[in-house]
């Protein structure tokens, strides 16, 4: 695994909350309820562990959206990222079901190699699905990542899908962001709709 930048304990993400006077929640279920906002298409950025080194979203600094809409691609491009309309989006999916979702699949940690996608799958994860009918996966082990593991483990429990669109937590021309500080700008200077650090979730009024 590639998880070799900094972490931040409960106590730090909580304090930093409270010293801003902000309003959240602690939710003891979290990747099940991150689950929840991702199957009714919120777009949540994902804070968890040590950040990941290196040029991809890994599951841990990540913002995170259903591929299983085709315009969420859309959606993320405008209010998110705020980049080009035409720019693909990779998915994450659980390590056991890559054969559902890659023709010829194989181990593919670090989202680095294009595979082509499952023809059953084109229209059933349109989001990340590139115009030649490829993508670009991260296949997610339990052994690697557990929380991230369970939270599209949920994810597919609820919308039958064990994937995710997942793009790093960032704007464009900005750097990843690495420490709670940084995902409270980025949450409030974007259209992110909820953000979740460590077991802690902020979330906008609709």
């Amino acid at each position: 695994d590639v998880y070799w930048g900094p972490q931040y304990t409960a106590a730090d993400i909580e304090g930093i909350l409270k010293s801003r006077n902000l309003t959240y929640r602690r939710v003891d279920n979290i990747e099940e309820f991150t689950a929840q906002q991702l199957a009714s298409d919120k777009i949540v950025a994902w804070l968890q562990g040590r950040l990941e080194s290196g040029p991809r979203a890994l599951g841990n600094r990540s913002i995170l959206m259903s591929a299983n809409r085709a315009e969420n691609k859309d959606i993320i491009n405008a209010r998110v990222k705020f980049r080009e309309a035409f720019r693909p989006f990779c998915p994450s999916m659980l390590w056991e079901k890559r054969d559902e979702y890659l023709q010829k699949g194989r181990d593919e940690f670090f989202m680095i190699t294009s595979f082509t996608a499952q023809k059953s799958k084109w229209d059933k994860v349109p989001a990340v699905v590139h115009a030649d009918k490829t993508l670009r996966p991260q296949t997610v082990n339990q052994k690697f990542n557990r929380r991230f593991w369970n939270l599209i483990n949920e994810f597919g429990k609820q919308t039958g899908e064990y994937l995710l669109l997942n793009t790093s937590f960032n704007i464009m021309g900005e750097p990843i962001v690495c420490n709670p500080r940084e995902a409270i700008r980025c949450f409030y200077d974007t259209g992110l709709d909820v953000l979740v650090m460590d077991n802690f979730v902020l979330e906008k009024q609709a």
